[in-house]
């Protein structure tokens, strides 16, 4: 059976993303959220469309159990085609915290007869678990994002696992037996996953990989290893995308400065979510967000929506990790509108940058004293 992600209805859906609100949000009207809520927007909703709150729960229904309810079925012996595997760096079946490997959660999933695979990135610990769905209940206080992506075909499956194996060394702890398929085929990287083996030594590594959804989206994945060093955002996700960033992590931890390795480019962490510009009267400060957002600043003539599973922290910098990029600019409209306390990016060299230091100068010319 093709394997592809599901929409709200479980039917096939090209991709989709959901940002799953904070259990400690507050509303206008004092309603406590149970913290499996969601805003939801996939590929089929309009050009004018915006992320809308889904009437489903992420613990019981709708597209994240839908999606999963796929792999759920298949355990068991090993088939002849089909293979899949969980990744945490957070073990939901012990518990334990891997942080030897990369700060990274997610499935990814292939059906070499049909030619079909999907890969979930997301950002909730201790998920998915063993057996059955759930939703984990520690999952619920924080925000989460999640994306999910019906891949082109089985050899991008191939691709992002070889990235995987390479640069975000996941924490593999739950798999499918190796399809028949791929018992001869010893080098290949889903199967090295499946067996929860990753590349050793200490060589700095950082990867780009353009790939295509089923239904023809661009995307973009951006991946470096616990050596490279660097920051990610900074060093590779701005730099790649020539952009200025606007960023909603957990950032629990001391963030680096904002000025990109390039010199052109920043990043800005954001201070928290408000949905009521979208009419949703849910809001929540950052210290309740365990998202991996980034999005293209206001200024910026492109736009680009990132969703992945490193946060912008100076510590996230001895983590492997990565993030998904791909431009939909009403998904990009809906997230920027909820951002909280957003900075205005000023290239160095431009227009704006020389006006804005021509004004400091004059104020500081202007000063009693100075």
């Amino acid at each position: 059976m093709p394997f592809s992600a599901k929409d709200e209805n479980g039917n096939p859906v090209d991709w989709w993303f959901m940002y799953k609100v904070a259990g400690n949000s507050t509303t206008g009207d004092g309603r406590k959220l149970a913290g499996t809520e969601y805003v939801y927007f996939d590929a089929n909703t309009p050009a004018d469309g915006k992320l809308v709150l889904s009437p489903h729960h992420v613990d019981t229904d709708g597209a994240l159990p839908q999606t999963l309810q796929q792999v759920y079925a298949k355990q068991g012996p090993a088939t002849r085609h089909q293979g899949w595997f969980f990744y945490n760096d957070e073990n939901p079946i012990t518990g334990q915290v891997v942080g030897a490997r990369g700060h990274t959660k997610g499935v990814l999933a292939f059906d070499l007869a049909s030619d079909t695979a999907f890969w979930l990135i997301q950002s909730t610990p201790k998920f998915p678990p063993k057996g059955k769905y759930a939703f984990p209940l520690t999952g619920r206080p924080n925000a989460q994002t999640l994306l999910c992506i019906t891949l082109e075909n089985a050899a991008i499956a191939q691709a992002i696992a070889n990235e995987m194996f390479a640069a975000q060394q996941p924490n593999v702890y739950l798999a499918s037996n190796i399809p028949v398929d791929l018992a001869n085929v010893p080098n290949d990287p889903r199967m090295k996953l499946m067996q929860n083996l990753v590349a050793s030594g200490n060589t700095p590594v950082q990867v780009v990989i353009p790939f295509n959804s089923k239904g023809g989206v661009k995307f973009m994945s951006m991946a470096k290893n616990k050596t490279w060093g660097n920051d990610f955002y900074n060093d590779l996700v701005g730099p790649t995308l020539h952009e200025n960033l606007d960023v909603e992590t957990w950032e629990h931890d001391p963030t680096p400065a904002a000025l990109d390795s390039d010199k052109i480019h920043t990043v800005v962490d954001m201070k928290g979510i408000d949905l009521n510009p979208l009419g949703i009267d849910i809001k929540w400060d950052l210290p309740e967000d365990h998202a991996k957002l980034a999005i293209s600043a206001r200024s910026e003539q492109t736009h680009y929506v990132c969703i992945g599973d490193i946060n912008f922290t100076i510590a996230q910098r001895k983590r492997g990790g990565g993030t998904v990029a791909f431009q939909c600019e009403a998904l990009w409209k809906s997230i920027s509108a909820t951002l909280v306390d957003v900075s205005v990016h000023v290239r160095p060299g431009s227009t704006a940058a020389k006006q804005q230091a021509a004004l400091k100068a004059a104020k500081k010319k202007a000063k009693p004293g100075s």
